[in-house]
């Protein structure tokens, strides 16, 4: 997916590039959208603006929209936590910390989302056009409950609702939020209105997951895919980043409800962690930091980024890489002895950058124990 795939951000993009919008690059407009200060009257003049342009968001945005308003659900099945609490700890207001020793594959929470959106870009609804893009229907869902006094919208009122540091991610936000509230009968003040969209696309794009799941590829091989946007209140509120994490999230094909699973050891008083993107087996350091502050707005201290200034050296890589060719030429060869010690060795390769647990170093260790199977090592495999 890209982002000129979606009709709200195809469209914001026109208007900022037309010049639409004049007073943009004013110094104190970025300051005041970052700042905590109450936005209704910056978001009032922005509404004032766009108002020539009407008749062209209503056509554009306005149905898919009213869509996204009038059929919001939020969940209130509960979900659970063991082994671990959340507790402050040096540098970090919130850290979900471990109670005792917990081994490799503790299910430490389990969550069912508040709220979520499919990412199928397939047209079922009937409306022409595209759609809008996820975190846009993802926030509508959410406005739309608080504006109808929804009391499950209360799980989610004290989530971080900053951006990070894009500006033009910031001035995006802003827009689609001023275009989306002209399209709808806010029954409010709409500068209010406005500026309580804006804080739920904030809180979007920094709390919410993209659920996955295994679905068949071409040539029937199933591979992951994200499948929903959903939004985890009690994960997002307690579990922090590191670009070296000691947990991976779990997703039910169904429900949709996400478990976060302790992927090695943990000791009692450890903090367990996920991954926001970015890790240091797959991003270079200086890479991961830009774009965790583009989003995020943090700069990463983890213990992957916090005791270096340099870069990490990938060399690791590229050799696991070369090793596994060799492993897929002898098995297009079957000779199946010589695959099994390439994909070994591409394996010991891959301990050098992935930790205990990792997808990738458990996909391919089962890769390696089919390998060895069709060499006739029943016993080993």
């Amino acid at each position: 997916m890209v982002q000129h795939d979606f009709a709200d951000v195809a469209f914001g993009q026109r208007l900022l590039s037309e010049g639409r919008v004049s007073w943009w690059e004013e110094s104190d407009f970025l300051a005041q959208l970052r700042g905590s200060l109450p936005k209704q009257d910056l978001f009032g003049r922005l509404c004032e603006e766009l108002q020539p342009f009407r008749e062209q968001i209503l056509k554009d945005l306005g149905p898919r929209v009213k869509e996204e308003t009038c059929g919001a659900f939020l969940s209130a099945r509960q979900g659970q936590k063991k082994g671990v609490e959340v507790a402050s700890r040096p540098n970090q207001e919130r850290s979900l910390v471990t109670t005792r020793h917990l081994e490799r594959g503790f299910v430490v929470i389990r969550e069912y989302p508040l709220a979520k959106v499919l990412l199928d870009l397939e047209n079922r609804s009937g409306l022409p056009g595209l759609k809008l893009h996820p975190e846009t229907r993802l926030a509508l869902q959410l406005w739309n409950a608080e504006r109808k006094g929804d009391k499950r919208i209360e799980a989610a009122k004290d989530l971080l609702d900053h951006g990070g540091n894009d500006a033009s991610a910031l001035k995006m936000r802003a827009l689609l939020a001023a275009c989306c509230t002209l399209c709808v009968d806010v029954g409010i003040s709409r500068n209010a209105a406005c500026e309580s969209l804006f804080h739920w696309l904030g809180c979007v794009r920094v709390n919410a997951v993209a659920v996955t799941a295994l679905v068949e590829a071409e040539g029937e091989e199933m591979q992951q895919a994200k499948v929903a946007l959903a939004l985890y209140p009690d994960l997002a509120r307690s579990v922090n980043h590191s670009c070296r994490p000691n947990g991976v999230l779990r997703f039910d094909a169904k429900d949709s409800h996400v478990e976060l699973v302790v992927s090695a050891g943990v000791d009692a008083g450890e903090e367990v962690t996920i991954s926001y993107g970015p890790t240091s087996s797959t991003m270079p350091r200086s890479q991961r930091l830009g774009i965790l502050m583009a989003q995020y707005g943090f700069e990463c201290h983890c213990t992957a980024c916090g005791g270096t200034s340099v870069d990490e050296d990938f060399q690791w890589k590229r050799k696991a890489k070369m090793l596994d060719e060799r492993a897929r030429a002898a098995v297009a060869r079957a000779a199946w002895q010589e695959a099994v010690i390439a994909c070994s060795a591409s394996i010991a390769m891959l301990r050098q950058g992935f930790r205990d647990g990792d997808v990738e170093l458990a996909r391919e260790e089962c890769k390696l124990a089919g390998l060895t199977l069709r060499a006739g090592d029943a016993v080993k495999a």
